[in-house]
């Protein structure tokens, strides 16, 4: 910023001057943008809002689909069921507390909500349900924004221009809103604010937050938590790791009382999950060489590569930054998943923006899981199949490349671990 104003406007900046006031100010401009940036975007997913009994609306042609609404008419959720309710959980806990409070604002302007309403009331109660869950999606947008700046990369005492990196991203204008990923993004990129300006404690319960909200997060509080010991042995790593554990724990207690296999059967799931859609796993499928298992395949991959990483750390006495450990952990669990939805771009971007927020790595990332993005919903309109008129091949090679980019990103954060002392 300091360079950027051109002559018109009166040229750099002198020598002795301070680069003080909102021009030099991120936060102002960033959440500005990002307001533009999330307005656009909800303005792009509103047409594919059902608000009618009976209308159904392609909401792959339109690039516009969602799962929140999906979601919560299928939980019947407005005929008064919850989503903790059956042999496993649907959500994680706190996603599920963002659907009820939205089922909760359409109680609220008066909607009937219960086994009486109608097939139009559910579908109205869904609709403010799905509005209620993008404001919080927005706030969740600007905190995500706000601590970025706070990260404390290269400026102590002033925000960080990453923020805008964040507010202005392709990859959050495209993906947004598929899911709720937002809620535990935000929450992590909080916590990894406090964990800059060395308050463990609060970034440990901040994380336990973010991992009851998704699954990633998990993985990024023990990066942290290894990241602490190989630093400064057991006491700084129980510093973030404990609040993390007890904060999830607590989350999950009431539920662990009540109904403790559904809890179970929902994080057994996610471990063992079977291939989807983006993965290679998926990609061999579409070859011809499916392989059974394969979320098991990859969660037993994914466990090796990280055990083998932290023994070569503490063998070699190596101290890497905690934003080099959390870059391995999200690009390593995304290039081997069983599945890739286009929402965990916002990972990939979290990701990158600590630990190397430098351009080529922007531009591929982007480039990269922005074209996922166009052509995963071309796939699932059946635009890209040989049954309609695209060709199938655009689809394998969104695969191909996103993949091989998230292992370039992945080798950098390698390198940058291996060049630590």
């Amino acid at each position: 910023m300091t360079n950027a104003l051109v002559p018109g406007l009166g040229g750099p900046m002198g020598r002795h001057a301070r680069p003080r006031g909102i021009w030099f100010d991120a936060l102002p401009w960033a959440v500005a943008v990002g307001t533009a940036s999330f307005l656009v975007l909800f303005l792009r997913h509103t047409p594919c809002v059902q608000t009618e009994v009976g209308v159904d609306i392609n909401a792959y042609a339109r690039l516009c689909y969602s799962d929140v609404q999906t979601m919560v008419r299928g939980l019947a959720l407005p005929v008064g069921a919850s989503p903790f309710d059956g042999s496993t959980l649907a959500v994680a806990p706190l996603v599920g507390v963002l659907l009820l409070a939205g089922m909760a604002v359409a109680r609220l302007v008066g909607i009937p909500v219960g086994p009486t309403a109608t097939d139009q009331q559910q579908l109205d109660a869904s609709v403010v349900a799905v509005g209620a869950v993008t404001v919080a999606l927005y706030l969740c947008f600007l905190v995500w924004i706000v601590t970025s700046a706070r990260w404390g990369r290269r400026s102590p005492g002033r925000p960080s221009w990453v923020a805008m990196l964040v507010a202005a991203s392709p990859i959050v204008a495209a993906s947004g809103l598929v899911s709720w990923d937002l809620l535990p993004v935000a929450l992590t990129s909080a916590a990894l604010a406090l964990l800059s300006r060395g308050r463990a404690m609060e970034a440990g319960i901040i994380l336990g937050l973010a991992a009851s909200a998704g699954t990633m997060p998990i993985g990024i509080a023990l990066a942290v938590t290894v990241g602490a010991w190989l630093r400064g042995a057991w006491p700084a790593a129980a510093r973030v790791g404990v609040p993390a554990l007890v904060t999830w724990s607590v989350v999950h207690a009431p539920l662990l009382v009540t109904s403790p296999g559904a809890v179970f059967a929902f994080y057994h799931g996610e471990v063992h999950k079977e291939r989807g859609y983006g993965s290679l796993w998926y990609l061999l499928e579409l070859l011809g060489k499916p392989v059974r298992h394969a979320g098991s395949l990859a969660f037993v991959m994914l466990a090796v590569f990280l055990l083998a990483g932290i023994a070569y750390l503490y063998v070699t006495r190596r101290r890497p930054h905690d934003a080099s450990l959390i870059a391995v952990v999200v690009l390593a669990a995304v290039v081997v998943g069983p599945s890739f939805p286009p929402q965990s771009s916002l990972w990939v971007l979290l990701a990158v923006l600590v630990a190397r927020p430098f351009r080529p790595e922007l531009i591929a990332a982007t480039v990269a899981h922005v074209g996922y993005y166009l052509a995963i919903w071309g796939w699932l309109a059946g635009s890209l199949t040989l049954a309609q008129y695209g060709p199938y091949g655009v689809y394998w090679g969104a695969i191909i490349v996103r993949t091989a980019v998230d292992t370039w990103l992945l080798s950098l954060a390698l390198r940058d671990i291996r060049a630590a002392t």
